[in-house]
């Protein structure tokens, strides 16, 4: 759209959903490590973990390259619109490799997830949490008022 109208809005816009990509994408990707760690070495489901983790990985370093790239001239250049591509096939590629995890593997599915009994990571303060959300959970109504 920069291209087609010159307004810097469009390409401003695009910068910064970059950097929104960006940092959803850190945060994924540690959710996704913590997954990955506890997957037993040597197998089928470990394999595939870590073509997703390069794909992704690689991705996101082609996208902190872009958001690099860009940081000064926020409108496309031929070099940022081909890290675009490029990430945006490793995503999808990436992609059917999360789902084969999921669906052909059963990864984090209950009743057959590999990892299913393995421990979550929690944050510091999580038991705190539950316990404070569970208080309110019986402070709330269960049901609407009865209609007679």
């Amino acid at each position: 759209m920069h291209g087609a109208t010159s307004k810097s809005s469009y390409s401003n816009a695009a910068y910064f959903s970059l950097v929104g990509g960006l940092i959803g994408g850190v945060a994924a990707a540690t959710a996704g490590a913590m997954d990955c760690l506890m997957i037993e070495s040597n197998t089928d489901v470990k394999r595939t973990a870590n073509m997703h983790a390069i794909l992704n990985g690689s991705a996101l370093a082609l996208t902190a390259a872009n958001v690099a790239m860009r940081k000064d001239q926020r409108a496309h250049t031929g070099g940022s619109l081909a890290l675009s591509a490029i990430a945006a096939v490793g995503v999808l590629v990436s992609g059917w490799f999360g789902g084969r995890l999921v669906y052909e593997q059963g990864m984090r599915v209950k009743g057959v997830s590999p990892v299913e009994h393995a421990r979550d990571a929690q944050s510091p303060g999580s038991d705190w949490t539950e316990k404070t959300m569970l208080k309110e959970e019986q402070l709330v109504p269960r049901a609407g008022p009865q209609l007679h």
